[in-house]
Protein backbone atom coordinates (compact mmCIF):
# COMPACT_ATOMS: atom_id res chain seq x y z
CA UNK A 1 0.00 0.00 0.00
CA UNK A 2 1.47 3.56 -1.04
CA UNK A 3 -0.23 6.55 0.89
CA UNK A 4 0.03 9.98 -0.77
CA UNK A 5 -0.23 13.86 0.00
CA UNK A 6 -1.80 14.88 -3.40
CA UNK A 7 1.31 14.13 -5.72
CA UNK A 8 3.80 13.72 -3.42
CA UNK A 9 4.86 10.68 -1.68
CA UNK A 10 5.12 10.31 1.51
CA UNK A 11 7.27 7.12 2.10
CA UNK A 12 10.82 8.52 2.42
CA UNK A 13 12.38 9.02 5.32
CA UNK A 14 11.50 13.00 6.95
CA UNK A 15 14.82 14.91 7.45
CA UNK A 16 14.93 18.16 9.30
CA UNK A 17 17.55 20.29 7.83
CA UNK A 18 19.02 23.32 9.98
CA UNK A 19 21.65 26.04 8.46
CA UNK A 20 22.71 29.32 9.49
CA UNK A 21 22.08 32.57 8.04
CA UNK A 22 24.31 35.63 7.57
CA UNK A 23 21.58 38.73 8.39
CA UNK A 24 23.74 41.12 6.71
CA UNK A 25 24.32 38.89 3.48
CA UNK A 26 21.04 37.83 2.95
CA UNK A 27 19.86 41.64 3.41
CA UNK A 28 22.30 41.90 0.26
CA UNK A 29 21.15 39.72 -1.62
CA UNK A 30 17.29 40.49 -1.04
CA UNK A 31 18.54 43.78 -2.20
CA UNK A 32 20.29 42.51 -5.59
CA UNK A 33 17.09 40.79 -5.99
CA UNK A 34 14.79 44.00 -5.20
CA UNK A 35 12.87 41.67 -2.73
CA UNK A 36 10.97 43.44 0.21
CA UNK A 37 9.45 40.33 2.03
CA UNK A 38 12.28 37.76 4.06
CA UNK A 39 10.06 34.89 3.64
CA UNK A 40 9.39 35.45 0.05
CA UNK A 41 13.23 35.72 -0.44
CA UNK A 42 14.31 32.80 1.36
CA UNK A 43 11.26 31.06 -0.78
CA UNK A 44 13.43 32.11 -3.71
CA UNK A 45 17.21 31.56 -2.21
CA UNK A 46 16.07 27.82 -1.42
CA UNK A 47 14.87 27.06 -4.88
CA UNK A 48 17.68 29.05 -6.62
CA UNK A 49 20.05 26.72 -4.29
CA UNK A 50 18.86 23.41 -3.89
CA UNK A 51 15.65 23.08 -6.51
CA UNK A 52 13.30 20.52 -6.05
CA UNK A 53 15.03 19.73 -3.38
CA UNK A 54 14.46 22.66 -1.11
CA UNK A 55 13.23 22.05 2.51
CA UNK A 56 9.65 22.73 3.04
CA UNK A 57 7.95 23.88 5.04
CA UNK A 58 10.87 25.89 6.40
CA UNK A 59 10.68 28.39 9.73
CA UNK A 60 13.24 31.16 9.36
CA UNK A 61 14.15 32.99 12.72
CA UNK A 62 16.17 36.50 12.13
CA UNK A 63 16.17 38.35 15.65
CA UNK A 64 16.20 41.66 15.20
CA UNK A 65 19.56 43.58 15.28
CA UNK A 66 21.26 40.16 15.29
CA UNK A 67 23.99 39.19 12.50
CA UNK A 68 23.23 35.60 12.39
CA UNK A 69 19.55 33.67 11.99
CA UNK A 70 18.41 30.32 11.86
CA UNK A 71 17.08 28.10 9.25
CA UNK A 72 15.37 25.15 10.14
CA UNK A 73 13.17 23.33 7.64
CA UNK A 74 12.00 19.58 6.67
CA UNK A 75 12.10 17.38 3.52
CA UNK A 76 13.38 14.32 2.00
CA UNK A 77 17.25 15.21 1.42
CA UNK A 78 19.68 14.83 4.41
CA UNK A 79 22.59 18.01 4.41
CA UNK A 80 24.90 15.79 1.93
CA UNK A 81 22.77 15.87 -0.29
CA UNK A 82 22.07 19.73 0.00
CA UNK A 83 25.40 20.63 -0.34
CA UNK A 84 25.82 18.98 -3.10
CA UNK A 85 23.28 20.73 -4.98
CA UNK A 86 24.70 24.52 -3.41
CA UNK A 87 27.98 23.24 -4.81
CA UNK A 88 27.04 23.35 -7.87
CA UNK A 89 23.94 25.78 -8.29
CA UNK A 90 24.31 28.61 -5.54
CA UNK A 91 26.23 31.93 -6.58
CA UNK A 92 29.17 33.01 -4.43
CA UNK A 93 26.76 35.50 -2.37
CA UNK A 94 24.30 33.00 -1.78
CA UNK A 95 27.11 30.58 -0.59
CA UNK A 96 27.42 33.23 2.14
CA UNK A 97 23.71 33.87 3.09
CA UNK A 98 23.50 29.70 3.60
CA UNK A 99 27.27 28.42 4.74
CA UNK A 100 26.46 24.97 3.66
CA UNK A 101 29.87 23.61 4.69
CA UNK A 102 27.59 24.26 8.66
CA UNK A 103 24.19 22.84 6.75
CA UNK A 104 23.10 19.64 9.80
CA UNK A 105 20.41 17.34 9.44
CA UNK A 106 18.97 14.85 11.11
CA UNK A 107 16.60 12.06 10.24
CA UNK A 108 12.81 12.49 11.69
CA UNK A 109 11.23 8.99 13.41
CA UNK A 110 9.65 7.02 10.82
CA UNK A 111 7.04 5.98 12.69
CA UNK A 112 4.73 7.56 15.84
CA UNK A 113 3.57 6.28 18.68
CA UNK A 114 -0.30 6.71 19.11
CA UNK A 115 -1.63 8.77 22.21
CA UNK A 116 2.27 10.46 22.18
CA UNK A 117 2.02 14.31 23.99
CA UNK A 118 4.36 16.43 22.46
CA UNK A 119 4.66 20.35 22.74
CA UNK A 120 5.24 21.97 19.68
CA UNK A 121 5.70 25.89 18.34
CA UNK A 122 4.39 26.99 15.16
CA UNK A 123 4.60 29.96 13.06
CA UNK A 124 0.88 30.49 11.28
CA UNK A 125 -1.29 32.66 9.23
CA UNK A 126 -4.74 31.81 10.27
CA UNK A 127 -7.19 32.68 7.50
CA UNK A 128 -10.14 31.28 6.28
CA UNK A 129 -11.31 31.49 2.79
CA UNK A 130 -14.66 33.96 1.78
CA UNK A 131 -16.19 34.15 -1.54
CA UNK A 132 -15.13 37.84 -2.85
CA UNK A 133 -17.89 39.90 -3.69
CA UNK A 134 -17.61 40.41 -6.99
CA UNK A 135 -17.26 37.11 -7.95
CA UNK A 136 -18.41 33.63 -6.93
CA UNK A 137 -15.41 31.98 -8.22
CA UNK A 138 -12.69 33.81 -7.11
CA UNK A 139 -11.90 33.59 -3.02
CA UNK A 140 -10.46 36.49 -1.12
CA UNK A 141 -8.19 35.32 2.75
CA UNK A 142 -9.30 36.73 5.97
CA UNK A 143 -8.23 36.23 9.44
CA UNK A 144 -10.03 33.67 10.73
CA UNK A 145 -10.43 35.83 14.18
CA UNK A 146 -11.87 38.78 11.89
CA UNK A 147 -14.18 36.40 10.15
CA UNK A 148 -15.97 35.16 13.47
CA UNK A 149 -16.05 39.10 14.70
CA UNK A 150 -17.75 39.85 11.70
CA UNK A 151 -20.67 37.57 12.51
CA UNK A 152 -21.44 39.59 16.18
CA UNK A 153 -22.57 43.24 17.14
CA UNK A 154 -19.43 45.59 17.22
CA UNK A 155 -18.16 44.72 21.00
CA UNK A 156 -19.98 41.51 21.70
CA UNK A 157 -17.19 39.23 19.95
CA UNK A 158 -17.41 36.51 22.82
CA UNK A 159 -14.12 34.58 22.18
CA UNK A 160 -10.38 36.02 22.47
CA UNK A 161 -8.19 35.78 19.47
CA UNK A 162 -6.12 33.16 21.01
CA UNK A 163 -9.71 30.72 21.81
CA UNK A 164 -10.20 31.16 17.70
CA UNK A 165 -6.81 30.34 16.37
CA UNK A 166 -6.30 27.58 18.63
CA UNK A 167 -9.58 26.04 16.83
CA UNK A 168 -8.66 27.17 13.65
CA UNK A 169 -5.19 24.90 14.56
CA UNK A 170 -7.06 22.27 15.91
CA UNK A 171 -9.24 22.32 12.87
CA UNK A 172 -5.56 22.13 10.50
CA UNK A 173 -4.37 18.98 12.62
CA UNK A 174 -6.67 16.76 10.07
CA UNK A 175 -4.54 16.22 7.16
CA UNK A 176 -6.32 14.46 3.06
CA UNK A 177 -4.51 11.06 2.45
CA UNK A 178 -5.26 8.84 -0.55
CA UNK A 179 -4.68 5.76 -0.22
CA UNK A 180 -4.25 2.67 -3.04
CA UNK A 181 -5.42 -0.85 -2.07
CA UNK A 182 -6.81 -3.25 -4.63
CA UNK A 183 -6.05 -1.01 -7.65
CA UNK A 184 -8.42 1.63 -6.13
CA UNK A 185 -7.71 5.28 -4.88
CA UNK A 186 -9.35 6.41 -1.66
CA UNK A 187 -9.40 9.48 -0.55
CA UNK A 188 -10.33 10.67 2.93
CA UNK A 189 -9.60 12.96 6.06
CA UNK A 190 -7.22 11.94 9.10
CA UNK A 191 -6.55 13.47 12.48
CA UNK A 192 -2.73 13.22 13.00
CA UNK A 193 -2.65 14.84 16.34
CA UNK A 194 -5.61 16.46 18.95
CA UNK A 195 -4.80 19.51 20.62
CA UNK A 196 -5.18 20.69 24.05
CA UNK A 197 -7.13 23.52 23.71
CA UNK A 198 -6.24 24.25 27.77
CA UNK A 199 -2.34 24.34 27.39
CA UNK A 200 -2.52 26.20 23.62
CA UNK A 201 -0.92 29.48 23.65
CA UNK A 202 -0.82 33.15 21.62
CA UNK A 203 2.80 34.15 21.81
CA UNK A 204 2.96 36.20 19.33
CA UNK A 205 0.94 38.08 16.74
CA UNK A 206 1.17 40.74 14.35
CA UNK A 207 -0.48 41.05 10.74
CA UNK A 208 2.57 41.37 8.16
CA UNK A 209 2.62 42.06 4.03
CA UNK A 210 2.95 39.40 1.95
CA UNK A 211 4.50 40.26 -1.64
CA UNK A 212 4.82 36.98 -3.88
CA UNK A 213 7.00 39.02 -7.03
CA UNK A 214 10.02 41.70 -7.08
CA UNK A 215 9.62 45.51 -7.18
CA UNK A 216 6.50 47.17 -6.34
CA UNK A 217 4.13 44.14 -6.79
CA UNK A 218 1.04 44.29 -4.92
CA UNK A 219 0.79 42.29 -1.77
CA UNK A 220 -1.71 40.83 0.92
CA UNK A 221 -2.05 41.74 4.63
CA UNK A 222 -2.76 39.07 6.84
CA UNK A 223 -2.15 37.68 10.34
CA UNK A 224 1.32 36.36 11.21
CA UNK A 225 0.85 34.05 14.55
CA UNK A 226 3.34 31.98 16.68
CA UNK A 227 1.16 29.39 18.70
CA UNK A 228 2.64 26.84 21.31
CA UNK A 229 0.96 23.96 23.21
CA UNK A 230 0.70 20.49 23.99
CA UNK A 231 -0.79 17.76 21.48
CA UNK A 232 -1.34 14.27 21.81
CA UNK A 233 -0.57 11.74 18.36
CA UNK A 234 -3.89 9.81 17.27
CA UNK A 235 -2.78 8.54 13.69
CA UNK A 236 1.23 7.62 13.31
CA UNK A 237 1.14 7.72 9.06
CA UNK A 238 -1.44 11.16 9.57
CA UNK A 239 0.99 12.90 11.78
CA UNK A 240 4.04 12.19 9.75
CA UNK A 241 2.44 13.18 6.76
CA UNK A 242 1.30 16.37 8.73
CA UNK A 243 5.15 17.15 9.57
CA UNK A 244 5.88 16.89 6.24
CA UNK A 245 3.52 18.74 4.82
CA UNK A 246 3.19 21.71 7.79
CA UNK A 247 0.09 23.32 8.39
CA UNK A 248 -2.48 26.17 6.95
CA UNK A 249 -1.57 28.10 4.02
CA UNK A 250 1.85 29.86 2.80
CA UNK A 251 3.80 26.38 3.67
CA UNK A 252 6.07 27.23 0.86
CA UNK A 253 6.90 30.70 2.76
CA UNK A 254 8.03 30.14 5.98
CA UNK A 255 4.45 29.31 7.70
CA UNK A 256 3.79 26.31 8.88
CA UNK A 257 6.90 24.38 10.16
CA UNK A 258 5.77 22.53 13.64
CA UNK A 259 8.99 22.46 16.07
CA UNK A 260 8.78 19.88 18.50
CA UNK A 261 9.62 19.72 21.94
CA UNK A 262 9.41 17.66 25.24
CA UNK A 263 6.11 18.16 27.33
Amino acid sequence: MTTTTGATSATGVLQMVRAQIDAREFRRWMGSKRLQDPDHAMHCLLSECFGELAPKPFRLILPRDCPTGVLYGYGRSDADTLREMANVYADPLQSRVIPVDEMDSKAMPSAWRVGQRLGFEVRVRPVVRKPREDSERRHREMDAFQAEAERHPKGKMPRSREQVYADWLADKFAILLSEESGGRLRQGRRLGASLDLTQTTLVSFQRTRAYRKAGAAPYSEGPDAVMRGVLTITDSEAFAALLAKGIGRHRAYGFGMLLLRPV
